[in-house]
């Protein structure tokens, strides 16, 4: 849990408080406010990692607060803390994207197995998550549908030429061996494949070559390298 940033907004100024302490001393960092309004100019200029929002405050209520938070980080967890039990809320607060909700007064201990328990699944998921489309230069490519936009022009691409394609997109502005993009293509490094690659090399270049943000470089005895300008 270190480097985890926890925005806690809870206008209980002594429980808030103890809460910020337990969760430090549990290995986070919390930022903790006391109203909605203060808690969104907060999350606005910072990074989170997770928001535990509090139901009924002041300025802004927490329902209000996590559809702008939503509006502005659709994919950051939100857990919901209230002093009420009412089926309604906890549906409401469900459909406007909580990932979990807690009711007052709640273990400490709860809340942090809670906070490690969604942060597990969002890690999990980005882990799962695929990357299908590059910006490359003024270009787009879809790796998925194997399709490169140039300019106003699409050009559907082979599955060779692709799999080149999204490994220099991958290791864009940095050098892509000559070994693992062979690797990456056929799975070994038969000399033969040497040739075969540079000519592939060449057929990514003329593509790109209308797009003048785009550079693929030959770097003699190391490999390729696309330069996103």
């Amino acid at each position: 849990m270190d480097d985890l940033h926890i925005l806690l907004i809870d206008d209980e100024v002594q429980y808030s408080e103890l809460t910020k302490e337990y969760l430090e001393m549990r290995g986070c960092k919390v930022t903790l406010k006391h109203d909605g309004l203060a808690g969104f100019e907060t999350f606005k200029q910072n990074q989170f990692d997770l928001c535990v929002l509090d139901v009924k405050m002041p300025k802004i209520d927490g329902f209000t607060l996590a559809e702008e938070i939503k509006s502005i980080d659709e994919c950051v967890p939100i857990i919901f803390l209230t002093g009420q039990s009412l089926k309604e809320d906890k549906i409401k607060g469900l459909t406007l994207g909580a990932d979990d909700y807690l009711t007052k007064p709640f273990s400490m201990e709860e809340l942090y197995l809670r906070i490690r328990v969604i942060l597990k699944r969002v890690k999990a998921q980005e882990k799962t998550k695929i990357v299908n489309e590059f910006k490359v230069g003024s270009s787009v490519f879809n790796s998925e549908l194997r399709e490169l936009s140039v300019l106003n022009k699409t050009i559907k691409l082979t599955s060779i030429e692709s799999k080149l394609l999204t490994l220099l997109c991958q290791y864009q502005n940095k050098v892509l061996t000559r070994d693992i993009a062979m690797l990456g293509i056929w799975g070994d490094e038969e000399h033969f494949r040497g040739y075969s690659l540079n000519v592939y090399v060449s057929k990514i270049r003329k593509f790109l070559k209308e797009d003048p943000m785009v550079e693929i470089l030959n770097l003699h005895g190391e490999g390729y390298k696309l330069i996103n300008k």
